[in-house]
C-alpha cells in the first residue's frame, strides 16, 4: 500500500557518502618517514568500522600536507557527489594550511580528532603512541580558526569502537544530505508570491544567498504555452497513471482529466528544462489565468511522491526545505496548522488539495475542486488522510539579521478519521504537553505558517544540519 512505512524512510536515502580527509603537518613526514603511509592505513581501518549501515559508504583519501595538496583535493571533491566531508585529524596539522581550501568549499564540513587509541593506557603511553594519536589540539586549533570566519562546520568526538558515536556519523551524513539537496535544489517558481504573504517571502534573506539559491520565475506565459504543446498522447498515458494512483471521483469527468494531465504534464517538463525538482506554485494567480485555470494540485502532489520538493502561495524557500526532508528523511510533505485543539492539545493539519500521496493512510481520491475570484476555475486535487505514527512538523525561517532558523516539533499523526473535510489532513498530537506553550514558543521563534511534514522525528539529525550551515536552531 501507499502507506507502507519502508518506502517513507531511509531505505529512500541510499546512498550517503562521505569523503574522509587526513591532514598531517608536512614537518611529520621529515620526522617520522612513515607517517603518511600508516595514517592512510588508519583510515582505511576507520572508513570500514563506521560504514555500519549499508546506505553509507565512506572514501578514503591519501593524507594531504601543503596549502596546495589541500585546495587541489577540494577541487576534485567538488566535482562529485559528497554529501559530507570528514576532516579527520590523527596528527596535528596547522590550520593556515588548510583554511582556505576549506573556506572556498561549499561541501559540508564536520571535524574529527581520529584516534587509532581508544583506552588511554598511562604506562604504555610513549613516542610512537603520539604519532597517530594527538589530533584532538590539531581540530581545536580548526575549529577556532573556521568559526573566526564564520564558516559554518560540524565536529564530533569519540572513537570508532562506540556504537553511539557511529550512530551519530551516520547522522551527520543524513544531515550532510539535506544541507547538499538545498544547495542544488534550483526552485522554480510559477505564478510568483501570494500578494501580502511576507512570512513566506525571505528569499533575499543572508543565508539563502549564502547557500547560492535563485529561484528561477516563470511567467504564466511561458507555462500556458507548455500546456498548449501537450500531445494527446501524453495525455492518455497520464491517464492511466491516474487511475492506478487515485480513485477518480465520478465528479472528475474526462474533461477535467484532460486538463489535469495537461497541467501536471507540462509543470514535469518545466521542471526537467530547469534541471529541477522543486517548485513553489501560487494557486490565485493560476486559477485567475484563463490559459490556465488550476491549481496544480495533483502535479504537486504527484512531484512530492517522486521526491520532489513543494510548497504554495509561491513560497520557493519552504519548497526547498521539503526537498532536503525528503533526501534525508526518505519521505516528506508540505502542510500547514489549520486549527488548534486546546482541550486535547492537538492540531489539525491541512492544505486545500496537494500532499504527498505517498505519505496517504489508504489509497488517496482525486476529486473536483473550484475556486471563483476574477475567474471561474475547476480542478483536481488531491483527497486523503495522512498514515499515522511518529512524525515531525519542521519551519524553515530567517532571523532579524539574515540568518537561517530551523524549527522542529516532535509528535504524532492519530488514528482519528477527518471524513467531513476534504484534501490532504490529519490531526497531530505533539510531544509538548501543553498546546499554548508550544504555540507561543513557536511563535516567538520567528515560525512561518508553512511546514514540512516527516515520519521519522530525528531532531538529531536538524540539529547537525543547522550546524552544518551555521543556522539557528529550536526543537519544540
Amino acid at each position: 500500500m501507499l502507506n507502507d512505512r519502508t518506502r517513507m524512510t531511509t531505505e529512500s536515502i541510499l546512498p550517503l557518502k562521505i569523503a574522509l580527509v587526513t591532514p598531517v603537518a608536512d614537518l611529520y613526514h621529515r620526522l617520522w618517514p612513515d607517517i603518511g603511509e600508516s595514517l592512510f592505513a588508519l583510515a582505511g581501518r576507520m572508513a570500514q568500522a563506521l560504514q555500519i549501515k549499508e546506505e553509507l559508504t565512506i572514501a578514503c583519501h591519501q593524507p594531504v600536507s601543503t596549502a596546495t595538496q589541500f585546495s587541489t583535493l577540494f577541487q576534485d571533491l567538488a566535482r562529485d557527489e559528497w554529501d559530507l566531508v570528514i576532516v579527520a585529524l590523527a596528527p596535528y596539522c596547522p590550520s593556515g594550511v588548510q583554511i582556505q581550501a576549506l573556506l572556498e568549499t561549499p561541501l559540508p564540513l564536520l571535524l574529527w580528532p581520529m584516534q587509532q587509541m581508544f583506552e588511554l593506557k598511562p604506562d604504555q603511553y610513549d613516542g610512537e603512541t603520539i604519532k597517530l594519536n594527538h589530533g584532538v589540539h590539531a581540530v581545536q586549533d580548526l575549529a577556532h580558526v573556521l568559526a573566526r570566519h564564520g564558516r559554518a562546520f560540524g565536529v564530533i568526538h569519540g572513537h570508532v569502537q562506540q556504537t553511539d558515536f557511529r550512530e551519530s556519523v551516520h547522522a551527520w551524513a543524513r544531515a550532510g544530505r539535506m544541507r547538499r539537496a538545498m544547495q542544488q535544489a534550483r526552485p522554480v517558481q510559477l505564478g510568483g508570491h501570494f500578494e501580502h504573504m511576507l512570512d513566506l517571502q525571505i528569499g533575499d534573506s543572508a543565508f539563502v544567498r549564502d547557500m547560492g539559491l535563485v529561484p528561477t520565475v516563470v511567467s504564466l506565459e511561458a507555462f500556458a504555452d507548455l500546456i498548449g504543446d501537450i500531445g494527446e498522447s501524453d495525455i492518455q498515458e497520464h491517464l492511466t497513471l491516474y487511475s492506478s494512483l487515485f480513485d477518480v471521483d465520478p465528479g472528475v469527468d474526462a474533461t477535467l482529466l484532460a486538463q489535469t494531465a495537461r497541467g501536471d504534464i507540462a509543470l514535469h517538463r518545466l521542471l526537467e528544462q530547469y534541471c529541477s525538482q522543486t517548485c513553489a506554485v501560487n494557486f490565485l494567480t493560476l486559477c485567475n489565468d484563463a490559459r490556465i485555470g488550476d491549481g496544480l494540485h495533483i502535479a504537486a502532489s504527484r512531484l512530492m511522491d517522486a521526491g520532489g520538493g513543494y510548497a504554495g502561495e509561491g513560497d520557493w524557500v519552504t519548497a526547498v526545505l521539503v526537498r532536503a526532508m525528503q533526501q534525508g528523511f526518505g519521505c516528506a510533505s508540505f502542510s500547514e496548522m489549520f486549527s488548534v485543539g486546546y482541550a486535547d492539545h492537538r492540531l489539525l493539519l491541512k492544505h486545500w488539495g496537494e500532499g504527498n500521496i505517498r505519505m496517504a493512510r489508504a489509497r488517496p481520491r482525486m476529486i473536483r475542486s473550484r475556486f471563483e475570484d476574477r475567474q471561474k476555475a475547476e480542478f483536481a486535487v488531491a483527497d486523503f488522510e495522512f498514515a499515522p505514527g511518529p512524525a515531525m512538523l519542521v519551519n524553515l525561517n530567517a532571523s532579524p539579521d539574515g540568518k537561517g532558523r530551523l524549527i522542529s516539533i516532535t509528535g504524532r499523526i492519530t488514528d482519528d478519521p477527518l471524513p467531513c473535510v476534504e484534501g490532504p489532513r490529519a490531526v497531530f498530537k505533539p510531544d509538548a504537553e501543553d498546546i499554548r506553550d508550544l504555540l507561543n514558543h513557536y511563535a516567538y521563534a520567528g515560525g512561518t505558517h508553512h511546514l514540512a511534514l516527516a515520519y521519522e522525528p530525528r531532531p538529531d539529525v536538524l540539529e547537525k544540519l543547522c550546524l552544518l550551515s551555521g543556522w539557528q536552531y529550536t526543537a519544540l
